[in-house]
C-alpha cells in the first residue's frame, strides 16, 4: 500500500482557524461581561425600587404631617382671633369697672360726709 500523505493545509486555513478560535474566546468574554452587567443593572434596579418605595412612604407621611400642621395652624389662628376678641371685651369691661369704681369712690365720699354731719 502506498503511503499517502495528507496534503498540507494551506497557510491561510491555519490563520483562519486561529481567527475563529480568537473570535470564540472574544464572544465568551463579551457574554460573561454582558451577564455580569445585566446582574449589576438588576441589582441597581432593585435597590432603586426599594429606595423609591421608602421615599414614597416618607413623602406620604410628610404630606399627612403638613396637612395636619395646616389644620392645627388654622385652629390656632381661630383661637387667637377669639382670644383677641375676648381681650378687647375685657378691656371694655375694665374701663367700665374703672368708671364704676370712680363713681363708687365719689359715692363713698358723699356717704362719709353725710355720716359726719349726722354724727
Amino acid at each position: 500500500m502506498p503511503d499517502k500523505k495528507r496534503p498540507a493545509e494551506p497557510p491561510w486555513q491555519v490563520i483562519l482557524e486561529e481567527i475563529r478560535s480568537q473570535n470564540r474566546a472574544t464572544i465568551e468574554a463579551v457574554e460573561a461581561s454582558r451577564l455580569s452587567l445585566e446582574q449589576r443593572i438588576e441589582r441597581l434596579e432593585q435597590e432603586t425600587r426599594s429606595r423609591d418605595s421608602l421615599l414614597e412612604a416618607a413623602t406620604r407621611d410628610l404630606r399627612a404631617t403638613v396637612e395636619q400642621n395646616g389644620k392645627d395652624i388654622r385652629d390656632l389662628k381661630a383661637a387667637v382671633q377669639e382670644n383677641t376678641t375676648d381681650i378687647r371685651d375685657v378691656k371694655v369691661t375694665v374701663r367700665d369697672l374703672a368708671g364704676k369704681v370712680e363713681a363708687l369712690t365719689r359715692l363713698e365720699e358723699r356717704v362719709a360726709a353725710v355720716e359726719r354731719r349726722l354724727a
